[in-house]
């Protein structure tokens, strides 16, 4: 009702605003409360605030494509935003949805789940109010706003666009003039003064607090707008000793109480403050100079003391507003500048805050850097500058700058990192650059003879940031045209310099190399040196795939053969319910030495180990690192490295202990592969039959080792003959063995001397197409090897008697012994 009687055309609403301002006149000033809704109404008037939505209602469907995915329903739509869950965040709404259809998975990750509004990819991290507001109600206001939710990733990539903050900002910007028009009222009808009046009037900052806000808030309004601040800066609106008297009230009551708000309200007030001092120093007017003579100097000193209070230096922003507006309570004055000026000089003798200095002394001293920075470009801003110059300030820190500055030209000699380490060295820097800032006198000064210690500067690297400093002055002070080129000529002579250092360095280079440069300045060699090259000798043999050496130049460096392996099933064909595991080994056979394997993991430190190993395998994963014996590497350390590997199969295959009877086989389930053709890359991604034909003889290796190392070979010896002396009725039997006809053959390639060999091939070719025929016919079969199981068989073992009669490996005790075929 009231909205509908204070609102019309335009011409009626700035009557309205007018009899507001009438009707606020009539009130006492101490009363604090009648014109706090009188105030409030102008406010909403000039700038209407946004309703915010109190209540509206979801609704959550499940994406249609997930359907069958997505397990349960969501029985409560729509729901409203007052619900449980329902919010504050999106990431509330997923969590309910995971806890009413069951989704405990989804529960605790945020990145399993996806909701869209609008067709739109919503972070969670957002509000459910402001999704409301900005992404549904501009094209579906008043329905209840649909969420979908689908899991991320379940059929592809998603090409919706994702919204991952909602800016209040739109792309371009407002014109305050045009936003703020209706505050131009204020300053036609008398409503500047009366807010001034209503201002000065708060004696109480815990009674007036809300008419102080509200007066502030409409302050902050007004000053949107031209007409307003011109009205403000006039000399008979006393607007800065009224502004300041409010800002001091501020500040006492917060130094009383912490919890009285006052830090809030002198932040407005400064903001307020400097932009209307702002628009005063804009144009240079008789008028406009008139008001900067209005703050009183008392006003100015109890500024300036306030900066050193624990309050003001608790709270940045309060002691960055009162830092941009003191220069500007001085202007116009030169009596309120010297006050300035003399405040801050004693912090300005800079070899005694180097010997000792208080944290007051500190402060001070920053202040008057920042003071510095933020002198406008202006006749006012000229004047105070040419007072600091007056003062000596400035000579004062080029000649400190010239006492202590070191001569040596080595920038890492103890003489400069004694230099650079002087506290008084930061702020004289600091405070050249705001004093120099477009100030074509202190530019002038600063150039006359202190550019080449100052370009010394810039090239230095410390933690308090000197060279970035003196850089940042060098660069104000190419303003001016005469400075600038005595700054572009000590660079010039510096780049000569480094130039001729880098050149001395280049020819010492070559000199120990062997080389030179000829007149066109190209590089040549001595013939010697070529010959040299020539007699190179390629590495032999096994080479590390990172150092590119093998053997031949470290004999003593143990080399691995990467390796993946996995958890299998030792005999597809064992005839129990659970089957006995083992593993199964594959590899790309790249060679790298222990010592570059974990060197070159230690440098990837964001990588897992064998994340780092594949690229140097290839890019073919791998979790393992089997060793290679050669001729001169100490048998320690080929066991270390043994035991490695042992715990890397322990680690993939959660297998005890890895033992010479699952290497074996090991190599049986990899000679498996070969004859029947499976791929031994479909766990890697790299690595063919090629590659683990070579793989071979070095398991064998490792398991002749074990045998000789625990003696076990006798006790093997035995088994192998016991094999052999099955009775012919067992034969059928032992076809399902783990430890079967396919085991003893790959353990007689292992132990058997070649002369006993010859004489037994035919009794293990037998053995083997025994079982090829028991396991086609019998109903234990499970069909691995397809429909013509029997040939395929009989082809493994005509493969595998293929390799046997080739290979005699009986003898071989060092990998350097071992010929990979």
């Amino acid at each position: 009702m009231l909205e509908d009687m204070t609102t019309g055309t335009e011409s009626e609403t700035k009557a309205f605003m007018a009899v507001c301002i009438e009707t606020a006149k009539r009130y006492n000033l101490d009363d604090y409360r009648t014109p706090v809704f009188i105030f409030e109404r102008l406010c909403s008037i000039i700038y209407p605030e946004e309703n915010e939505v109190t209540e509206f209602f979801v609704t959550l469907e499940k994406d249609p494509q997930q359907e069958d995915f997505l397990q349960g329903r969501m029985p409560g739509n729509p729901y409203s935003s007052n619900e449980p869950g329902i919010g504050p965040l999106m990431r509330d709404i997923k969590n309910k949805i995971c806890q009413d259809c069951d989704l405990v998975a989804l529960l605790e990750d945020d990145s399993g789940m996806e909701l869209l509004v609008n067709n739109k990819i919503i972070s969670l991290d957002l509000s459910v109010a402001e999704v409301y507001k900005k992404v549904w109600c501009p094209t579906n206001e008043g329905e209840p706003m649909r969420i979908i939710y689908r899991m991320r990733g379940l059929l592809g990539d998603a090409t919706e666009e994702f919204i991952e903050s909602l800016d209040s900002t739109t792309d371009e910007e407002e014109d305050d003039e045009e936003v703020y028009k209706m505050a131009g009222v204020m300053a036609q009808c008398g409503g500047l003064e009366c807010m001034l009046n209503r201002l000065s009037g708060i004696k109480d900052f815990k009674q007036g607090r809300h008419l102080l806000t509200v007066l502030l808030k409409l302050f902050s309004y007004c000053v949107k707008v031209k007409i307003n601040r011109q009205q403000l800066v006039k000399p008979e609106m006393n607007t800065l000793n009224v502004m300041l008297g409010t800002l001091n009230l501020a500040l006492v009551a917060e130094q009383e109480s912490k919890d009285s708000g006052g830090a809030s309200i002198a932040e407005q007030v400064l903001s307020i403050m400097e932009i209307i001092l702002d628009e005063a120093n804009a144009e240079i007017s008789e008028d406009k100079g008139n008001l900067l003579l209005t703050g009183d100097k008392d006003q100015l000193v109890m500024l300036l003391d306030q900066i050193n209070t624990p309050f003001v230096r608790s709270n940045p922003s309060v002691l960055q507003g009162l830092l941009r507006i003191i220069p500007y309570l001085s202007f116009g004055e030169l009596e309120k500048m010297r006050i300035l000026v003399e405040r801050f000089k004693p912090c300005c003798s800079f070899d005694k805050y180097d010997e000792e200095h208080s944290a007051d002394d500190k402060v001070f001293l920053d202040c008057f850097c920042k003071i510095a920075a933020g002198i406008k470009n202006n006749s006012n801003g000229h004047q105070l500058k040419d007072l600091i110059l007056q003062k000596g300030i400035t000579q004062s820190a080029l000649d400190y700058m010239k006492k202590h500055i070191p001569n040596a030209k080595n920038l890492d000699a103890d003489v400069w990192k004694k230099f650079l380490s002087r506290p008084a060295l930061p702020f004289i820097l600091r405070l050249l650059r705001g004093l120099a800032t477009q100030h074509p006198p202190t530019q002038v000064l600063i150039g006359t003879d202190s550019i080449t210690n100052l370009h010394k500067l810039e090239q230095v690297s410390s933690d308090e940031g000197i060279g970035t400093l003196a850089e940042n002055l060098l660069e104000a002070l190419r303003e001016h045209s005469d400075v600038n080129l005595k700054i572009e000529a000590a660079r010039r002579e510096t780049r000569a310099e480094k130039k001729r250092m880098a050149m001395a360095m280049r020819q010492k280079a070559l000199g120990t190399l062997g080389m030179t440069t000829n007149e066109k300045g190209q590089v040549v060699t001595k013939t010697s040196l070529l010959k040299q090259m020539e007699e190179l000798i390629e590495e032999p043999g096994l080479t590390c795939c990172i150092c590119r050496e093998g053997y031949k130049f470290q004999p003593t460096k143990v080399l691995g053969i990467y390796t993946f392996t996995k958890r299998v099933a030792l005999e597809d064909f064992e005839n129990k319910p659970r089957k006995q595991q083992g593993y199964s080994t594959v590899s790309h056979f790249n060679i790298v030495h222990y010592d570059c394997h974990l060197a070159a993991v230690r440098l990837a430190r964001g990588r897992e180990e064998w994340d780092s190993a594949a690229l140097q395998n290839a890019n073919t994963k791998c979790n393992g690192l089997l060793p290679v014996w050669g001729p001169h590497v100490p048998e320690s350390a080929f066991a270390t490295c043994l035991a490695r590997h042992n715990t890397y199969l322990q680690e993939c295959t959660g297998q005890r202990e890895p033992t010479y009877q699952l290497n074996i086989h090991d190599t049986k389930l990899l000679f498996l592969r070969f004859a029947t053709e499976q791929s031994f890359s479909v766990d890697t991604g790299g690595g063919g039959r090629e590659s683990n034909i070579h793989l071979i003889p070095y398991i064998i290796h490792t398991v002749l080792y074990v045998l000789n190392t625990t003696r076990a070979t006798s006790r093997e010896e035995k088994n192998l003959q016991s094999f052999q002396e099955h009775p012919c009725e067992k034969w059928v039997e032992s076809s399902y063995d783990v430890e079967g006809p396919h085991y003893f053959t790959i353990l007689a390639m292992h132990i058997m001397p070649p002369e006993r060999w010859r004489t037994s091939r035919l009794y293990f070719l037998r053995r083997l197409l025994v079982t090829t025929h028991t396991r086609k016919v019998s109903a234990v079969c499970t069909n691995k090897y397809g429909p013509h199981s029997a040939h395929v068989s009989f082809a493994i073992s005509l493969f595998i008697c293929r390799l046997l009669f080739r290979c005699d490996l009986a003898s071989c005790h060092r990998a350097g012994q071992i010929d990979p075929f």
